[in-house]
């Protein structure tokens, strides 16, 4: 009983009357023996081991559990295969536990199944949309192009792109533009629009770009709807060209000067305002008629492009003008303007045939304004205007020395 793997006895030697009992505790130490095996199997959880013998009847409740434990382990793969019907009726709370948990899978399991069945609907649906999309969008004009986020690969595109772009260079280009402004598209954002130059040898093609992220065919991508706004373009300079243009003269408008002074007064730049009124206009409209005097305002403003390089000529209306820069200061500015004046006063003004002649020039006010100014923008013409009324008013005094004898 209390070493059945060591214990011996050996009934034969005992006294007859005693031997019986030896018999029996021989028979009772196996029993035990037998029994404390199988104990140990079961404490390991070991259900293949050996079974006590038939006539083991200190095991006979032992074996019950080891059929119990059989049967869970079978009802175990049935759940995990997925047969949520198996239920567990004698194990009290373990029970309990194991026929909630398998209640759960059966119904976490039946959730996920309907989640699946509607993925694979969308999904079909998706690829279904996709297939649509790709042939409506064939007959689109606008070229749709699809473009993987992570690798800049071109994946789709609803019309060849040779028919879009004049050269490969240009292809190139176009998608180094586009993916640079893939790679700063926020994901959640739904749409982004860019406008951008493509700059070939000859010619410069402006297109406008829609962006969309969506998910492509298992891949994160930017949907691109592009469209050629060249032509757009070429009409909006032409418009713009009239807007701030004076159709007689070709100089800028009165509109124009007036924003191009403003902008620099409040980015404080350096820059010198030269105000400018032609001579005599009134004599030669009334002598020769309102083409020559139109004529006259004509010539003079080509003479206004030698003042400088680039210079802002601005006609105010009328025979006034006003010259921008800021390539000099006010004293430089009045040298190029005299010299500009002397140079027309000089020689006198015919036209083609000669039937008409006379005298051109033109009276100027320079004001020079620094940055960090503070006079407003009509002040500041003000004070070019009388300027240049001082200017008018000592020539004309001048003239009318020269003409006393």
């Amino acid at each position: 009983m209390y070493s059945p793997n060591s214990a011996h006895l050996d009934v034969e030697s005992l006294p007859e009357d005693f031997q019986k009992l030896g018999a029996g505790l021989v028979f009772f130490s196996d029993l035990l023996k037998e029994l404390r095996d199988f104990e140990k199997d079961l404490a390991r959880g070991e259900l293949s081991g050996k079974m006590p013998g038939r006539d083991n009847e200190l095991a006979a409740r032992l074996k019950d559990l080891h059929a119990s434990l059989k049967h869970l382990t079978w009802q175990t793969k049935q759940v995990a295969s997925g047969d949520y019907s198996q239920r567990v009726e004698f194990m009290g709370e373990f029970s309990d536990a194991f026929n909630e948990m398998v209640a759960q899978l059966n119904s976490r399991t039946k959730a996920l199944n309907d989640e699946l069945k509607v993925v694979q609907a969308q999904a079909i649906d998706l690829a279904r949309s996709n297939s649509l999309f790709e042939s409506i969008s064939s007959n689109i004009t606008e070229w749709i192009v699809m473009i993987d986020r992570e690798t800049g690969e071109h994946i789709f595109s609803n019309h060849p792109i040779k028919n879009d772009l004049n050269n490969e260079i240009l292809e190139e280009q176009l998608f180094d533009i586009l993916f640079s402004y893939i790679k700063d598209i926020d994901p959640s954002a739904s749409t982004v629009t860019k406008q951008f130059p493509l700059v070939g040898d000859t010619e410069i093609q402006y297109f406008s770009a829609m962006l969309y992220p969506v998910h492509w065919r298992e891949k994160d991508a930017v949907a691109v709807v592009l469209t050629d706004i060249t032509k757009e373009k070429e009409v909006l300079k032409e418009l713009e060209h009239i807007a701030y243009h004076d159709t007689l003269t070709g100089a800028y408008n009165r509109h124009y000067g007036m924003k191009l002074l403003s902008d620099w007064i409040e980015k404080n730049l350096h820059f010198v305002i030269c105000f400018l009124d032609l001579d005599r206009l009134k004599y030669v409209n009334d002598a020769f008629g309102h083409n020559e005097g139109d004529n006259y305002i004509v010539s003079v403003s080509r003479i206004l492009t030698r003042f400088s390089r680039n210079p802002y000529i601005c006609r105010l209306g009328g025979d006034e003008f006003m010259i921008l820069t800021s390539d000099c200061n006010q004293a430089e500015a009045e040298e190029k303007l005299e010299r500009l004046r002397e140079e027309m006063v000089a020689k006198e003004y015919a036209n083609e045939d000669g039937s008409v002649t006379y005298k051109r020039s033109f009276s100027y006010g320079v004001v020079e304004v620094s940055g960090g100014n503070k006079i407003p923008t009509a002040e500041l013409l003000s004070v070019a205007d009388e300027k240049m009324y001082e200017y008018k008013k000592a020539h004309k005094a001048e003239r009318n020395s020269k003409a006393k004898p």
